[in-house]
Parts: C-alpha cells; structure tokens; sequence
C-alpha cells in the first residue's frame, strides 16, 4: 500500500536522497518524515545525518554536493575529502564522488590505537600491560 504523504519529489520523479544526492529505489527501507514529507534514502548512514540536522539538506545550509567551507577562500590548508563509500577516493576539496556520486566528506584523523590491561579478577588494583599473573594472588590476569 501506497503512502498518502507527500514525498520530497513531484509525482512520477524519482526520489533523490538530500544528504548524498543519489537516487534510492522506490522500496527503500531508509525512509523519515519531517515536517510533514516522507524522505528516502539511499542508506541507514544517509537517514541518520538528515536526521541530526535536516535543515542543513534542506536549503537552510549546505548543498548536497558542497559541504560548507571555510570563507577564506575555500577548504582548509591540507584538508582532505573521502567518498564514505569508496575511501580510495579523495581530492583536496569538496565534491562528489566519481564512483558514485555521493557527497565527499573531511577525512578525519584514525582513531588511537586502543590499549589493553590486563587486571586481577579478585584484585583490580593489579593492572598490567602485559598477560601475566597477580603480584597478590597469583591468578592470571
């Protein structure tokens, strides 16, 4: 059954996603009403940042296909955008991807390595860095 809501294209035009610009297929599960229309998009990732801000894909910010930059004449000295889809593929400024059109994104730093510790079950105080055994009981950490 057929929704009676509007949706963000005209009858009969495909649906275009407002954060990435690409065309879902009409049987989309990624779909959010706001303000009264029924958007769909290409991905769960897509809905979730419409979701966060939806007045930023909607005209009250950045287009689709140019994120906001900075005023002093472009992206940031040694900013570098990825496609979230294709990470192979980044320029030195905003865009869209040749692969598959979706808005490119500022690559963000790797998160840090994490860290293990290693603790004592009976004593946590006990922590190392490495496998061994408690310095109290003699358990394995």
């Amino acid at each position: 059954m057929k929704s009676t809501q509007p949706t963000q294209e005209g009858p009969g035009t495909p649906l275009r996603d407002p954060v990435c610009g690409m065309t879902p297929g009409p049987d989309t599960p990624h779909r959010h009403t706001h303000g009264g229309v029924d958007y769909a998009f290409c991905s769960a990732h897509c809905r979730e940042k419409f979701r966060a801000d939806p007045e930023r894909y909607l005209g009250g910010g950045a287009s689709p296909e140019e994120p906001a930059v900075p005023a002093a004449g472009g992206a940031a000295a040694g900013a570098r955008y990825i496609c979230p889809m294709h990470p192979e593929v980044g320029q030195d400024r905003p865009g869209a991807c040749p692969k598959c059109g979706m808005a490119l994104e500022p690559a963000t730093a790797p998160a840090p390595a994490t860290r293990t510790e290693y603790v004592c079950p009976m004593h946590p105080a006990v922590v190392a860095a490495e496998p061994g055994a408690c310095s109290i009981c003699g358990m394995t950490l």
